[in-house]
């Protein structure tokens, strides 16, 4: 199932593997959350696998990690869309691996993006406020 995420605060830290939220093979509106991960050795703010999620003011943070640290990591054909948000991850701020691809809108990423199966920016922007161009560079 795809069951709606509103006005939610998750957070994880310390752990091997942290996950702020995980997204399997469901597609939930997610809407004015929090997902945050620190402090662990592989830290993901929002980690979606088969998973294309509608994202509206979310904010995704990973850092402190020992290895990486995702703000979104996006795997296995995941696609989501990405509106309003703050995303930042000390090695990704958007990492999609494989075919997996990414549309953002209006949305602060901090943090390198990893294009894999596409990546599309319309009105993004660093943490500097400088704008990204259509492939979030």
């Amino acid at each position: 199932s795809s069951p709606s995420m509103m006005n939610v605060t998750a957070t994880a830290t310390g752990g091997t593997n942290n996950y702020g939220v995980y997204n399997e093979a469901s597609s939930p509106a997610m809407t004015n959350v929090t997902a945050t991960a620190t402090d662990g050795t592989y830290n993901y703010g929002v980690y979606n696998y088969l998973s294309s999620p509608s994202m509206m003011n979310v904010t995704a943070t990973a850092t402190g990690g020992t290895n990486s640290n995702y703000g979104v990591y996006n795997k296995s054909s995941s696609s989501p869309s990405i509106r309003n948000s703050s995303i930042t991850g000390a090695t990704h701020s958007i990492h999609n691996s494989g075919t997996s691809s990414a549309q953002v809108a209006d949305t602060m990423l901090d943090g390198t993006v990893t294009a894999g199966g596409g990546l599309t920016c319309v009105g993004a922007y660093d943490e500097t406020f400088s704008a990204l161009n259509a492939s979030c560079s």
